[in-house]
């Protein structure tokens, strides 16, 4: 016990610049993870939006809305190659299309015809399958996107955010290596110094 309290009065520390260090070190550590997260999720962001498993495996029925949204797009696998298939609103047809030769089946629908068929109507593919039996997939109509919305401010604010945080990484880098030469005791070199 004396020996250490001779050793404190020998060497005193500051410790006002020592706790400005650890600051800046959990400081920096917070800007670290938050670079992360950013990175993760500009790249989420920067993948394309398309369905688990769209139109891939053969029991499946996409239903998506055209860009300028007055068109519905309809895609479904597994029919007979170059057969006649139905496409109905409910139990009322709209139209009727053929395959093509991988029995894949590509139907744009105007808006107007899906007047009646509001958001989570039911679009009804029919026809035969490969084997020859009778194929049906349902899907319910999914609702348009709004114009504007959060999602299209995500990537600015994450941009922002990002720029926001490396003037105050510098500043806080800055500021620890000051700090640092105030705590190295006389006669002695900083850790940092080169």
């Amino acid at each position: 016990m004396v020996r250490s309290s001779a050793f404190r009065r020998r060497w005193p520390v500051p410790q006002a610049p020592l706790m400005s260090f650890l600051t800046a070190s959990a400081a920096r550590r917070a800007v670290t993870v938050l670079m992360i997260v950013l990175a993760i999720c500009g790249t989420a962001l920067t993948l394309d939006a398309k369905p688990a498993g769209a139109a891939a495996s053969s029991d499946r029925l996409v239903l998506t809305w055209a860009e300028d949204g007055n068109r519905l797009q309809v895609t479904g696998v597994g029919y007979r190659a170059r057969d006649l298939v139905e496409v109905r609103l409910g139990s009322n047809p709209i139209q009727q299309t053929r395959g093509d030769d991988n029995g894949r089946i590509e139907v744009s629908v105007p808006e107007t015809l899906l007047g009646a068929g509001m958001s989570g109507a039911s679009i009804v593919l029919a026809g035969r399958s490969v084997s020859g039996t009778s194929r049906i997939l349902i899907s319910a109509i999914p609702p348009r996107a709004a114009a504007r919305g959060p999602v299209d401010l995500l990537p600015w604010a994450l941009g922002a955010v990002a720029l926001a945080a490396l003037p105050l990484g510098l500043w806080l880098r800055r500021r620890t290596r000051a700090a640092a030469t105030d705590v190295a005791p006389s006669g002695y070199r900083s850790r940092h110094a080169a």
